[in-house]
C-alpha cells in the first residue's frame, strides 16, 4: 500500500549493515541479506507509520536500549540461521 512504511525494516537494515562487516565468514550477498531481513522481520512486530511525525515517533521509540537489543538479537539469529542454510551455492 502506498503511503505506509514499516519502520522495523529500517531498524533491521541498520543492524544488518552494522554487524555483517564484523562477520567475514558469513555470506552477505543480496540474496542472503534479503533472506536475513525477511527472517528477522517475520519475527519482530511491525511498526507501520503513515506520516513523517509517526516515523519520527517510532524512531525515537526504537532508540530505547530494550528495542535495540530486541532487534539486534533477532537479526543475529537471522544471520546465524540463514548463513548455516544459504539458498545458493557456496
Amino acid at each position: 500500500m502506498e503511503g505506509l512504511k514499516n519502520m522495523m525494516e529500517d531498524a533491521v537494515e541498520y543492524q544488518l549493515r552494522k554487524i555483517l562487516p564484523t562477520m567475514p565468514n558469513v555470506c552477505s550477498c543480496e540474496k542472503c541479506r534479503l533472506d536475513m531481513a525477511a527472517y528477522a522481520l517475520n519475527r519482530l512486530s511491525p511498526q507501520y507509520v503513515r506520516t513523517d511525525a509517526g516515523a519520527l515517533y517510532q524512531k525515537l521509540n526504537n532508540s530505547s536500549q530494550q528495542a535495540e537489543v530486541e532487534v539486534l538479537t533477532t537479526v543475529v539469529a537471522a544471520v546465524e540461521t540463514i548463513s548455516s542454510h544459504p539458498k545458493h551455492d557456496s
